[in-house]
């Protein structure tokens, strides 16, 4: 879904340029850069330093970068190794992990940029993507997402304890897994009248098809809300946590036809707005939704 970007520091070694660069990424624009290495800002503020930035900027280099680190910033664990910056971006193990690279220099590779002659086109269009309805792909779709959440709330009023919902879940928790970081807790909120059954059965499918992360330490609150919830506009189905959100178009949902597997849905980044809304709504001021009742494993 989201569009990783390294960039070289000596590429933003001063105020003006690092501004200007830094503004086109984040979430919401399904744009990333990869703290490349991990020592990434510093790297950034020693490039400004030997450039002669005075002290004033220095500080606003530092402020936005300390700004910046959460909602544009994502750890990628990738090798870095050589002389340089350059030299270490240029391995074929990094470069296939990254859409585009923006360098001071001149491009020596299709994946490398000038970072005064990258084209416009380069930051456009990765709000929307088209994802196949498989588990696989509608988990990778949220990784970036998933990667800086220790709460995961889902919104899909549609969502069941049936292994074509809990699939999904488990494709995204797996992704999780592998990048170190399985959350604490998982969120669902669902319709209570697309699955009138009682708490207590609804709770043991759960369990039952949910029983390896909950060993793992995931705890899960699914909370079913009242029918009439759907006046205030709950048809929508979200992810999100507090920093970013992705809305799906077709819900969190493998089809158990196979051929509909192959068909193609839209996943949306959300604004940072409607993220702060949804969690406000969500989980700040849950006690004035309609809630039906709360499942907690």
């Amino acid at each position: 879904m989201h569009a990783i970007f390294a960039i070289e520091p000596d590429a933003i070694n001063n105020w003006k340029d690092l501004r200007y660069v830094l503004e086109k990424f984040g979430y919401s624009k399904g744009l990333l850069i990869a703290r490349y290495p991990k020592s990434w800002m510093k790297m950034v503020m020693d490039a400004c330093h030997s450039n002669g930035v005075g002290d004033i900027e220095l500080a606003r280099v530092e402020e936005k970068l300390r700004t910046v680190k959460d909602d544009r910033l994502v750890r990628m664990g990738l090798r870095y190794e050589g002389a340089n910056w350059l030299t270490s971006v240029n391995d074929e193990s990094v470069l296939n992990e990254l859409f585009a690279v923006l360098i001071k220099s001149q491009p020596t590779s299709d994946k490398l940029y000038n970072i005064d002659d990258a084209h416009e086109n380069l930051f456009e269009n990765r709000r929307e993507v088209h994802v196949k309805r498989n588990a696989s792909a509608l988990a990778e779709a949220a990784k970036y997402v998933l990667a800086v959440s220790d709460k995961i709330v889902i919104v899909d009023p549609y969502f069941q304890p049936r292994r074509k919902y809990t699939k999904v879940l488990d494709s995204m928790l797996h992704i999780c897994q592998a990048n170190g970081a399985l959350p604490s807790q998982m969120i669902i909120f669902s319709d209570y009248t697309n699955d009138s059954r009682s708490a207590a059965v609804v709770k043991d499918e759960y369990e039952r098809l949910l029983s390896a992360w909950i060993d793992q330490g995931v705890r899960f609150n699914v909370s079913r809300v009242a029918g009439d919830q759907l006046d205030q506009d709950f048809h929508a189905r979200y992810l999100f946590n507090q920093r970013a959100g992705l809305r799906f178009d077709r819900g969190f949902v493998e089809p158990e036809a196979y051929d509909e597997r192959e068909h193609d849905t839209d996943v949306i980044c959300l604004d940072t707005a409607v993220v702060n809304e949804l969690w406000t709504r969500f989980i700040e001021r849950q006690e004035c939704l309609k809630i039906f009742d709360q499942l907690s494993f």
